[in-house]
């Protein structure tokens, strides 16, 4: 994934906000992140904690979603010689209302460590859809299921099956004031080749994000 690539995916928000109309809106806001990790086996575990933003913008039928986020794993796993490393995550959606609780989506991932190798890099384009309910006034909780197609990743191989599973809840608390909690859950059947001609070794990659923040509508 290149670096205008995902200039567009998250200037998207902002355009639709920039967009007249009278069910515009927007969201943005700051946000506390806890998260779990681990690669190719239960013994390579990792957990964390760091922050981010998302910014939410609607216009119409359209709507576009963008989540930054920077968490700090630690080992947490029996491996000794594991070390600590830092992820920053970006996740982009494009959304159209097919029915007022219904929305199909297009977006992007990537995920990048520091150090490099720390652990895998991974970018994906994702397709999928969200549901959303009113479960009260002022709350909307929402669950969104994407496939992430075609992954790449830092040191190699291939993934049939990548899914990516989210539930949100947004919270009017006063005037433009919101309350925002997200999870996703993040798994990526990869494997690898290392030697060209050996069986695929299983190499999965598995992640859980929580996001619990506040935002600001416009």
């Amino acid at each position: 994934m290149t670096r205008p690539a995902w200039g567009l995916a998250i200037g998207a928000a902002c355009a639709l906000g920039t967009q007249p109309g009278s069910a515009q809106r927007v969201t943005i806001g700051p946000q506390f992140v806890l998260a779990s990790y681990r690669e190719v086996s239960s013994g390579l575990q990792y957990q964390g904690a760091g922050f981010g933003g998302a910014a939410v913008a609607r216009w119409r039928r359209f709507s576009a979603e963008a989540v930054v986020t920077r968490v700090t794993f630690n080992p947490s796993g029996s491996t000794a010689t594991l070390k600590s490393f830092d992820a920053t995550q970006i996740d982009a959606w494009l959304a159209y209302d097919i029915a007022p609780y219904a929305s199909l989506e297009a977006g992007l991932t990537h995920r990048s460590p520091s150090p490099e190798f720390g652990a895998q890099s991974v970018g994906a384009v994702r397709v999928g859809a969200r549901a959303s309910s009113e479960i009260g006034p002022g709350a909307t909780v929402s669950f969104r299921a994407d496939y992430l197609a075609a992954p790449q990743f830092s040191g190699g191989g291939h993934a049939s099956l990548s899914l990516d599973l989210g539930l949100g809840l947004d919270v009017r608390l006063a005037g433009r004031l919101h309350a925002i909690a997200a999870y996703a859950f993040q798994h990526i059947d990869r494997k690898d080749n290392p030697g060209g001609t050996a069986p695929d070794t299983p190499a999965p990659i598995q992640q859980s994000l929580a996001r619990l923040g506040l935002g600001v509508g416009f």
